[in-house]
């Protein structure tokens, strides 16, 4: 690759060049060609951040573009220790002090290379991403600060799914965005993800569910016990709440949520369905002792079924007065969104056990 890219060159490192400017809100040209739209568009970066004003892409400059592009200030990244959106020196010292300190439980976003712990391999991987020899890492995309979750927890769960092979981390992160964690250090008003009878997550075409008050309304007609005590009315509010902001709010029941998963993951035909008791049972699992769970297998006990995050946790669909929250293993407590407060739930998980496609590597005995 040339060192230096300029009017004329032509390449996949101009349509990147182009594709990051353009990312940027800056003027930049089309496809892989460097034109005067794209010098243009240099110069006025260059300009903003204090370089040379050549209009052309130097190392330099294509590094920093770069840093910026995936630094977009609505996403997370390892290594972005100060939280402001940006990679720099500072977040470089945040990583060394923690380190030095010898913290036990140091934050994730001091996790650099997202490898599930803190060392001084993270302060050398920002090294590398600020001199433009490494990108930096997206955060694991299931931090949210509205869910409460803990530092502690947060890097515990990345720990264990910076271990597992990447089906099982695709299914685990694709399930924790929806959770609220009942122990975290932050109240909602409302679940992540409603607890909706009958409702699988993602349906045959992999489309989100997200019901309607309409539908709400029809089911509790149907269903009165499961919107009972005051569920009914605090679905509908946050159905309302969702609405106002713009935000689709979604939906499913513990073993909806499973199979919509697996649906998602293609490890089953869009068509296929299934109760807790089955999905925990042959030939879709075969049981394993508690001792032996990894990231993606299933817990459960009879009628109800989760996801097993990791480190002790588990995603799970719990109820209507509940929604989906990430739950204990062991002394399983939820947070009711009716009651407001803490309660321990009367069973705790029972049955452990293991999806096939984990060994087989495919959607078969009995998937579809």
């Amino acid at each position: 690759m040339k060192e230096t890219l300029t009017t004329g060159d032509r390449g996949r490192a101009v349509r990147e060049l182009n594709e990051d400017l353009r990312a940027l809100g800056y003027e930049a040209g089309t496809g892989d060609r460097f034109t005067q739209a794209t010098a243009r568009g240099l110069f006025a970066l260059q300009q903003d951040r204090g370089l040379p004003p050549t209009g052309q892409g130097d190392s330099r400059t294509r590094s920093l573009l770069s840093l910026l592009a995936c630094n977009d200030p609505g996403e997370a990244f390892y290594g972005d220790a100060d939280g402001d959106g940006q990679l720099t020196v500072k977040d470089v010292g945040l990583v060394l002090k923690s380190v030095l300190a010898g913290k036990k439980s140091p934050s994730v976003a001091l996790d650099a290379d997202g490898s599930g712990k803190v060392d001084l391999k993270d302060a050398l991987y920002l090294v590398k991403c600020l001199t433009g020899r490494a990108a930096p890492k997206p955060n694991a995309p299931w931090i949210d600060p509205e869910a409460g979750v803990g530092e502690d927890v947060q890097l515990a769960v990345s720990r264990a799914l910076s271990s597992v092979s990447p089906l099982r981390r695709q299914l685990v992160e694709a399930a924790l965005p929806f959770a609220y964690d009942p122990h975290g250090d932050r109240a909602a008003a409302f679940p992540k993800s409603l607890y909706i009878w009958g409702a699988d997550l993602f349906g045959p075409d992999k489309s989100l569910y997200c019901p309607t008050s309409a539908a709400v309304e029809l089911l509790a007609a149907r269903k009165p016990a499961f919107f009972s005590g005051g569920r009914r009315e605090m679905i509908l509010s946050a159905l309302q709440n969702a609405a106002a902001l713009g935000d689709p709010l979604s939906g499913a029941d513990c073993s909806g949520a499973i199979v919509g998963l697996w649906r998602k993951f293609d490890l089953v035909a869009p068509t296929f369905d299934a109760i807790a008791n089955r999905l925990l049972r042959a030939p879709l699992s075969y049981p394993i002792e508690k001792e032996e769970l990894l990231p993606g297998d299933l817990v459960g006990f009879d009628g109800h079924i989760g996801l097993y995050a990791g480190a002790g946790r588990v995603v799970e669909w719990a109820g209507g007065a509940y929604g989906c929250q990430l739950t204990r293993l062991t002394g399983r407590c939820c947070w009711s969104f009716t009651e407001k407060k803490l309660i321990r739930m009367q069973k705790d998980f029972e049955v452990f056990t293991r999806p096939f496609f984990f060994i087989d590597g495919g959607a078969k005995n009995g998937y579809t």
